[in-house]
């Protein structure tokens, strides 16, 4: 497991290290940072990490400022002394919510809600009760996106990825066209065809079509080439490449 530590108060960040190392001791701390500046700069510049541990308030600002500017593409467990941001954690999909100080029983609870997460992935669970509906299921075959005044068809034939962008999510076509649409990325993982469309990360959904090269990237990650090109990296984490490995030979 790769790790990184965002906390500004060093006596915070050496308890976290030590019970990390005695739950997790084959886990890796890639980088601690202590401020929303360098934590921006390091996610652009690296690798997602399997897991993220955010303290809230930071020397220069909120941890939640850091997702406003860059796309957190992992897990994250948030740290604070205070409890009145847990609703505010949860909205950015956050594992848990520890209150310091962090003890060992709660960051062990934290850990076992991420490995429940992670390795048992939403999209294999969603066909496990596909299986189990006594109706064949109906997924969506168009969108209805606008266009100054008017509003233009999309069939999900044409669709080749979508993307989330500043909060704000985009369908682009095998043409290249890009639509700005009013859904959230789970909400399209749960209507679309999971033969045909793979979440590939928290910024990502992406047709099987769409794929024209597949590259190993760091650590155990895959790169996807896109047609049309995107400039932002798609990136396959290691824990979800079996399953994307199985749902591409499909």
């Amino acid at each position: 497991m790769r790790i990184i530590l965002i906390e500004d108060e060093h006596g915070a960040a050496q308890n976290l290290r030590a019970i990390l190392a005695e739950l997790q001791p084959a886990a890796t701390v890639l980088a601690e940072l202590d401020s929303v500046e360098e934590s921006v700069a390091w996610i652009k510049a690296n690798p997602a990490p399997d897991l993220g541990f955010f303290d809230i308030q930071l020397a220069d600002g909120s941890s939640f400022d850091i997702f406003k500017q860059v796309a957190v593409d992992f897990p994250v467990i948030f740290t604070t002394a205070f409890d009145q941001y847990a609703i505010q954690a949860f909205k950015v999909n956050s594992i848990d919510y520890l209150l310091k100080p962090i003890n060992k029983e709660a960051l062990q609870s934290a850990l076992k809600k991420y490995e429940k997460q992670y390795l048992q992935p939403v999209q294999l669970k969603q066909m496990l009760a596909l299986l189990q509906r006594a109706e064949p299921p109906t997924f969506r075959q168009s969108f209805l996106v606008s266009f100054r005044d008017q509003l233009i068809p999309v069939p999900i034939q044409d669709c080749a990825y979508f993307s989330v962008e500043n909060a704000q999510l985009f369908l682009y076509t095998s043409a290249g066209k890009r639509w700005a649409l009013d859904h959230t990325l789970d909400q399209l993982e749960e209507q679309l065809n999971p033969q045909f469309f793979f979440r590939a990360n928290r910024q990502f959904l992406v047709a099987k079509a769409s794929i024209t090269a597949i590259q190993v990237y760091f650590n155990g990650r895959l790169l996807l080439t896109l047609n049309p090109p995107i400039q932002e990296k798609v990136i396959i984490s290691k824990a979800r490449r079996p399953l994307f490995k199985q749902w591409i030979d499909q």
